[in-house]
């Protein structure tokens, strides 16, 4: 939730990564038939120790729960025939999830053209443009973790339903604001900067409430439906927002933002409520204690700590490559224009895509830790055989190649953390992969502009050098070859 990096989602959520979704000190797979809340071991609680895995929880009570045990397991002829995404909408809590996201979505993009604009429109300056923007990014990163440690606190469901509704309390008064012609440069930097606070807690919230919505076994359709709706808000949500800015003015488009997180407000509270899976004594033991018990929990699971620095390295990469290295090419090698540039962005976007709903629609990978090995050694590879090409239409097949791989990880790689996680360090582990995907964009930045200023094909070869490098190390360590 935010300006850039959610809406127009990084690797986790849309070049690979990120966003959306760990495991024992054992580094096993859990079987997903051990479903009961964390146990504590030899007296001590879960937040005390690296928790084993004790599985995921069954869907909130609530009006799915009649169908809750048939759903766990796939229905006979689901394996032969593969898994639909489609299928995950006969899930009522699903469906409300659905549309919150999609509202939240729709919002997020009316803020962003809405403010780039008003700020532009008031100072002139891209400086001052890239200065509100920034000020939205420093905070959500340096509270991610902060933000995860009170999802497992309070709850994935409390934690939307608080950062949506201070979303709507910020946006709401900017709106009125704008519309009466009485928004300061000054009220923009503080509106943008709470909207960097509650992305840090909104971001994780969003990616760890699924596997307690749906059973297990429709994860990966759920987060197929999820990725297919955030490309196609790329598509809609700046179209619909230009739209609103050019017929009636900035104002509106933030009212509109407004709107669509109260929409989105609603349909969160109609969940059914998801009972805590942190005990009081965890909770008393204070926040600093939970931040440094998920960072051991990841540490601890070879599998979660390789899938954070893949995504770390990819998105570093690619985000670079891909925001600075593409308009770079376009306008100069390419001499293709705003044209190219939408050309490019389009086949990324169009792979990423097909990606997701062929990850939705096929049997995950048995061999999760060679997969994740080789997709991102063949991200690798295509990401930097873009900057070598010397023409507009061969990078675009690359980059739409590019796009499917992105998008199948989304849809296999979260569902894969999801269900590997405990549920109470869903929360924890949510927040240290969205800060491995977008808590080092101002970082990626600054380094991609100096090189592509330098030398664009550096860049992508630099990109694509570091996610096949990733691959290496990952490859390197049995334990993840044996996933």
């Amino acid at each position: 939730m935010g300006m850039t990096e959610e809406t127009v989602p990084s690797v986790a959520a849309r070049h690979l990564p990120a966003e959306r979704g760990g495991q024992n000190a054992e580094d096993t797979v859990p079987s997903v038939a051990s479903r009961h809340l964390p146990a504590e071991r030899g007296g001590q609680n879960a937040e005390d120790t690296v928790p084993s895995v004790a599985g995921r929880h069954l869907p909130a009570s609530g009006e799915d729960n009649a169908s809750g045990a048939a759903r766990h397991l796939p229905a006979s002829g689901e394996d032969k025939k593969g898994p639909r995404p489609w299928t995950v909408f006969s899930s009522a809590s699903f469906r409300k999830l659905w549309a919150a996201q999609t509202f939240s979505l729709l919002g997020d993009f009316f803020s962003f053209v809405a403010m780039a604009w008003l700020v532009l429109q008031l100072t002139g300056s891209s400086l001052a443009l890239g200065t509100v923007l920034l000020v939205q990014a420093v905070p959500r990163s340096l509270l991610m973790l902060v933000g995860g440690a009170m999802i497992d606190r309070l709850g994935a469901r409390v934690s939307m339903l608080g950062s949506m509704g201070l979303r709507v309390l910020l946006v709401a008064p900017l709106a009125i604001l704008v519309v009466t012609g009485s928004a300061q440069l000054w009220e923009l930097y503080v509106v943008s900067a709470g909207l960097g606070v509650v992305g840090a807690f909104f971001l994780p919230a969003s990616r760890s409430i699924l596997p307690r919505v749906v059973a297990d076994h429709e994860l990966e359709p759920g987060n197929a439906v999820m990725n297919v709706t955030n490309q196609v808000s790329v598509i809609v949500g700046p179209t619909l927002a230009g739209l609103v800015v050019a017929a009636f003015g900035t104002g509106w488009a933030f009212a509109a933002d407004a709107a669509c997180f109260a929409a989105g407000f609603l349909f969160v509270c109609w969940l059914p409520a998801i009972p805590s899976t942190v005990d009081a004594l965890a909770q008393k033991r204070g926040l600093g204690n939970q931040i440094l018990a998920g960072f051991k929990y990841a540490w601890a699971d070879a599998g979660i700590r390789s899938a954070l620095f893949i995504i770390a390295a990819i998105d570093f990469g690619a985000n670079g490559a891909f925001d600075v290295g593409l308009p770079t090419l376009a306008h100069g090698r390419f001499d293709a224009g705003a044209a190219g540039l939408g050309i490019l962005f389009g086949a990324a976007g169009v792979g990423a895509t097909a990606g997701a709903l062929a990850g939705g629609m096929m049997t995950r990978p048995a061999r999760m830790g060679w997969w994740l090995i080789g997709v991102a050694a063949w991200l690798g590879v295509t990401i930097g055989a873009v900057g070598l090409v010397p023409t507009l239409l061969p990078a675009a097949v690359l980059m739409a190649i590019a796009g499917v791989s992105a998008g199948a990880v989304n849809t296999f790689g979260i569902s894969w953390l999801q269900r590997r996680t405990e549920p109470a360090m869903q929360g924890r582990v949510m927040s240290l992969v969205m800060l491995a995907s977008v808590g080092l964009v101002p970082i990626t930045y600054a380094v991609s502009g100096a090189i592509a200023e330098v030398n664009p094909t550096a860049l992508f070869l630099a990109a694509g050098g570091l996610m096949i490098a990733s691959a290496a190390a990952a490859a390197t360590s049995r334990t993840v070859r044996s996933i």
